[in-house]
This record gives C-alpha cells, structure tokens and sequence, in this order.
C-alpha cells in the first residue's frame, strides 16, 4: 500500500468535511435524546493527520487519557476512537448519568458502562450518516473503555489498523448543555477500502 492509497486531496477532504459536520450532528441528536437534555457542538474541526502523530495529539506519551474506541465493518472497515482528558470524561459521565458536574472521580464499572454506551450510540449515528450519504453500509463493533497513558491508548487504537495506513481522520469537537462543555478527540483511522470506497462514490457523484 502507498500512503496515498489512505490520504484524501482536498477536494476529498471538502466532501469528507460535509460528512463529518453531518455526522458530528446526528451523532450529538442522538446523545440529547439519551441524555434528555438538548446538547449542541459549539466547535467542530476536521482534518487529517499521520498516525504517529497521535500521541502528541493527545498530549504526549505519558499523559493520562481516556479511550473509547470501536471498529466498523461492512462495505469498509476501520476503527473510531473517541479519546478524553480523564477529567472531561468524568464530567461527560455525570452529564450521561444526569449527575451534578463533579461527582464522578474515578471510572468504575458502570462509568464504563456509561462510556459504552454513548461511544455506540455516537459511532452507530456517526456511521449511519456517512453511510447514507455515500450509499454504504457501515455498522460499529462494541465498544471498549480504557484508561491509560496516551501511548496506551494510541496502541491499542492502532493495533488493528491495517498495514499502509499511515493518515487518521481526525475531528476535534466540543459539545455540551447550556451549562456544561465537553472537549474531546473524534479519530477516524479508515483502511484502505474505506477511502477508495468514498473516492469512487464522490467521483462518480
């Protein structure tokens, strides 16, 4: 493989923007009605970036982090990994867990739990929108939750990234309620079947 077999040109990435604003915004719908409180992005960026380059990304090697992370298969496959400071995933949990800012401290079983279930529900909504738009059929695999060093997190992200992807879809993303916002890391790393999917699909369009 050749990294341009995993890298889209601009104009791709124009159209793959338009999906993801999409996407971002069904994906954060869904989690308003799992909350029952209305929930909107306030900031969205999306872009690529070099595999080796997220662990910087997510603060330096040593920086604690917490991943929730999926794969998807179907007409492509490839992995999604949505990745916290531990203290906004605590404060992510108390808003899924309909709990006052600060009462979770430490990620026990049901926190995961909690963690599970919104990385389903926004990779699922996520998935749904680029899928529909491309013609595609994407479905997430369950989701897992660890915590750990961002190099911890980083290998288990890309442990089965298939060999000659070496570019991430990277959406960077802050949501919340009127009164609470919530930063965090949206990765997408495709294989090469996704990408040359979505290029056929868009030069054919």
């Amino acid at each position: 493989m050749t990294t341009q077999a995993t890298t889209f040109n601009e104009v791709e990435m124009m159209a793959w923007a338009g999906a993801v604003n999409k996407g971002v915004a069904n994906a954060v719908a869904g989690l308003s009605d799992m909350v029952g409180e209305a929930i909107t992005a306030t900031a969205l960026k999306s872009g690529q970036i070099p595999l080796k380059d997220i662990v910087n990304l997510l603060g330096g090697p040593e920086a604690l982090t917490v991943g929730v992370y999926l794969g998807f298969e179907g007409s492509a496959t490839g992995r999604i990994v949505l990745a916290y400071h531990p203290k906004t995933a605590f404060g992510l949990i108390d808003m899924l867990m309909g709990e006052p800012p600060g009462s979770t401290q430490s990620l026990g079983d049901m926190e995961k739990s909690a963690l599970r279930e919104m990385g389903n529900l926004m990779g699922a909504f996520f998935l749904n929108s680029v899928a529909d738009a491309n013609g595609l059929t994407l479905c997430p695999t369950p989701p897992e939750v660890i915590i750990g060093e961002a190099r911890e997190i980083a290998s288990a992200a890309l442990s089965q990234v298939e060999p000659g992807v070496e570019e991430g879809l990277i959406v960077d993303a802050t949501f919340g309620t009127h009164d609470q916002q919530i930063n965090g890391t949206f990765l997408v790393m495709p294989s090469p079947d996704l990408v040359r999917v979505l290029r056929e699909r868009w030069n054919t369009q």
